[in-house]
């Protein structure tokens, strides 16, 4: 659908606003038409439709486009131009589909004010649901952005993306420089590092030259630690920065060598988020596993062809936005509040009773307790159990769940149990162990439709729990596809018993 210059470029909008013709003035104001996307392309006679061109079903946005007689910053018109001329060669004609659908949601709408038209905004009861659905992986740049504004890093109005990045990203560098200033290391943040600059090897022996933060010496150790076994599957967490080469950071590499104040590859990086994040929450500062919360989030930003230069800030703070929600899991002294890791283990606990009361009831006789392997699962959000492309699809999902912390984690956890309930009925208490400490691995598009069924039989037509409302009370916003509606908070008793180290070494 191409957007001439006798229509409003702005009539992308909800179905309940009627069309209009565009003040005077403002067809001329908008400039080059804005091309929408137009799923249907009929790929078998040189991919033009009846009746439409190819530029006219996927051309883009022009880079310093009006929408509305107001100009697109940059970093969204470069976007969605990006997004529009990567929808004409989608992999396939379904994949495209699922573009345009996606574009369509994403192109500025305004108010059918003719004298000041508003913009509106992403509509988030639309675009959650697409997400849950998954984001498909023809474009980085897509999932990055969508990522963002599900996490609420980003806004839902794209003209004030360019603004929010960029202070964004200058506090963030604000924040190197003061941590930097911490470890005695402030001329290295200017780009002067000497030899002696601040490493995982200084914070171990001391010797670094000036460190006054004793607290943080120790959190830069265990981050060194975690960071050099993150997804060592992964070539990428090994390769430089700069992408030419893979030698400095290879398999293997030691803990001591990670350097947060010049980093030269990408784990390197991935130390420097976590240990900002660590010094700026001392309340929490880094936990075991808050790697791997991290690792996903930088892994999609740093593929991302439009900001992928500035990657390292965008995930310290979608992964700070991230922590606010998952924040209590890590902390000891919330274990037994409803957020904390005993309350969720418990919530986990009584929705398997609920859902398989045989296969709960076993493993309670065999004293096989769900601290024992749902920790990495509920704290990590089943990063840990997955490769990393299943676990992005698997967070498309995730992030894009409306009740939060992420109910919908606590069904996907109910459904790997029930779907390997016949092994566990048929195994004794070392077997079920093993299974479930070391889940096979699984479709995630069948994992996902398992908890969906699941969750499924819960709802109400409104998207409330009967269970849960009648039970409990409202206290969690919950949107459903195109409706909203509420979801009760659990508050059972918890588990009681203390928690070791349950994550993968």
């Amino acid at each position: 659908v191409q957007l001439s210059s006798g229509t409003c470029p702005s009539t992308h909008r909800t179905r309940s606003t009627p069309a209009r013709r565009c003040p005077a003035g403002a067809a001329s104001a908008a400039g080059a038409p804005l091309h929408v996307p137009a799923a249907g392309m009929d790929r078998s006679r040189g991919g033009r439709g009846a009746g439409t061109s190819r530029r006219g079903a996927a051309g883009g946005v022009p880079q310093g486009h009006s929408v509305g007689g107001r100009r697109l910053p940059a970093i969204a018109s470069a976007f969605l131009q990006h997004v529009g001329e990567h929808t004409q060669r989608a992999s396939s004609e379904k994949v495209a589909q699922r573009l345009v659908r996606f574009f369509q949601v994403l192109v500025p709408r305004f108010t059918d004010d003719p004298d000041s038209p508003r913009p509106l905004g992403i509509d988030l009861n639309v675009v959650r649901p697409l997400c849950g659905e998954g984001v498909p992986d023809d474009i980085p740049a897509l999932r990055a952005a969508l990522w963002k504004v599900m996490l609420g890093y980003l806004p839902t109005d794209l003209f004030q993306w360019d603004g929010t990045l960029e202070a964004a990203r200058a506090s963030y560098q604000k924040f190197l420089q003061e941590l930097l200033k911490d470890f005695g290391a402030d001329d290295a943040a200017r780009g002067t590092a000497s030899p002696s600059a601040p490493s995982a090897a200084g914070a171990a022996g001391g010797s670094d030259g000036g460190r006054s933060d004793k607290e943080l010496d120790a959190v830069l150790t265990q981050i060194s630690k975690d960071v050099v076994r993150t997804r060592i599957e992964l070539a990428f967490f090994g390769r430089s920065v700069d992408g030419t080469s893979e030698s400095l950071c290879g398999i293997g590499r030691e803990p001591e060598s990670v350097d947060v104040v010049n980093p030269s590859c990408h784990l390197d990086v991935l130390a420097r988020v976590l240990l900002v994040y660590a010094w700026l929450n001392r309340g929490v500062l880094y936990v075991q596993g808050m790697n791997e919360l991290c690792a996903p989030l930088y892994f999609a930003f740093a593929q991302d062809p439009l900001s992928g230069a500035s990657a390292e800030a965008d995930t310290f703070f979608c992964f700070s936005h991230m922590m606010a929600t998952m924040r209590d899991a890590f902390v000891k002294s919330l274990d037994d509040s409803d957020n904390g890791m005993l309350g969720r283990i418990e919530q986990y606990s009584v929705l398997l009773r609920e859902k398989d009361v045989q296969v709960w009831g076993y493993l309670q006789n065999l004293q096989v307790q769900p601290v024992f392997y749902t920790v990495r699962w509920l704290t990590l959000m089943l990063a840990q159990e997955l490769n990393m492309p299943d676990t992005l699809r698997l967070w498309d999902s995730l992030l894009s769940d409306f009740a939060r912390p992420h109910p919908l984690l606590l069904y996907l956890c109910v459904a790997m149990v029930m779907r390997v309930r016949e092994a566990i009925l048929a195994f004794d208490f070392s077997d079920c162990m093993k299974l479930l400490q070391h889940y096979p691995p699984i479709p995630i598009e069948e994992l996902l439709q398992d908890a969906l069924r699941l969750r499924a039989s819960d709802l109400i037509p409104a998207g409330a729990s009967n269970r849960d409302v009648a039970a409990r009370g409202v206290r969690h916003m919950v949107l459903a596809p195109g409706r909203s509606s509420v979801i009760a908070a659990a508050s059972a008793p918890v588990w009681g018993g203390p928690i070791s180290s349950w994550f993968r070494r």
